[in-house]
């Protein structure tokens, strides 16, 4: 059993103004995750923050990157060997010059986080610079591994948990979150960064290709091909329920509804028509606060 013990006098005093810069990152980039994230305690919600603008700097480093010439990509991936040489020391110290990895490694050894997973979740970033496309399926759930599941184990390791099983559930939230952006950003992906993460063998087996992403061909076929591919992720929700029970009950709140704000895009793209070149699917306000209800009283039984 690991749980943590949330107590204000566990945050060093002199890391707030740190975990400030962190928590205006989160509130101005990761909307969704910020709405879900307040319904934490203190200082989970802190964590939260710090762990947010710790996945946040790199992808924003790695995102800038497309379109790009090849002294372009030189820089970039200087930039990015550059700050994981910075997180390596600030890990290993304790502290930074930076306040993001300042934060970022209180947060890693205040909760015994493995340092691993900041490991793959950088060899993810990497990998994002080299390859824009996907052979199969197993292609990418490595990458979605990295850039997705890792950051649900992190989650849970500061939220705390009852069994060891419960780790296996955050991985699955963590694909179900990723696979349904790449549903809803399959043009932005393509126009802005060139990247097709959809497996190639998968669009084949729709009789689809690049081709059509880049013409916004929407079709029977690539209707059918999105209707599938959210059906895998829903899956992926519906298994990463099952480990709520397993985590601090403090918690449990804040997961259900980061959940059903994510697995809600899937009901937009639905609503489209399953047209991703519609426009970005999201929800407004007084739906997330119905979400935020219907979590909640799943949460109570």
């Amino acid at each position: 059993m690991k749980t943590a013990v949330i107590t204000n006098q566990n945050i060093p005093h002199e890391l707030l103004p740190d975990f400030e810069i962190a928590r205006q990152l989160h509130r101005k980039h990761g909307t969704s995750y910020y709405f879900a994230s307040q319904l934490f305690p203190r200082e989970t919600r802190l964590a939260t923050y710090a762990l947010y603008a710790f996945f946040r700097v790199p992808d924003e480093i790695v995102d800038a990157a497309a379109p790009q010439s090849a002294e372009d990509a030189l820089n970039v991936q200087k930039q990015l060997n550059d700050w994981e040489i910075s997180w390596r020391k600030a890990y290993e110290s304790g502290t930074s010059d930076e306040p993001i990895l300042r934060v970022a490694s209180w947060v890693f050894h205040r909760y015994d986080i493995p340092f691993h997973y900041s490991e793959a979740f950088l060899a993810a970033m990497r990998s994002d610079l080299e390859k824009t496309r996907y052979a199969n399926f197993g292609e990418l759930q490595n990458y979605m591994y990295g850039s997705a599941a890792v950051v649900g184990l992190m989650m849970t390791h500061v939220i705390g948990f009852s069994y060891a099983k419960a780790l296996l559930h955050a991985e699955q939230l963590g694909y179900a979150m990723q696979l349904t952006n790449f549903l809803r950003d399959i043009d932005e992906d393509f126009v802005q960064r060139g990247r097709v993460y959809m497996p190639q063998e998968t669009l084949a087996q729709f009789g689809l290709c690049d081709e059509d992403i880049a013409t916004r061909n929407f079709s029977p076929r690539f209707e059918e091909f999105m209707k599938i591919q959210a059906a895998q992720a829903r899956e992926y929700y519906s298994e990463s329920d099952k480990g709520v029970l397993m985590l601090s009950p403090h918690g449990r709140l804040s997961v259900r509804v980061a959940g059903a704000l994510y697995s809600a895009i899937l009901d937009k793209l639905e609503g489209q028509n399953w047209n991703p070149f519609r426009g970005r699917a999201r929800t407004n306000f007084p739906e997330k606060m119905a979400l935020l209800l219907g979590a909640w009283k799943a949460n109570r039984v």
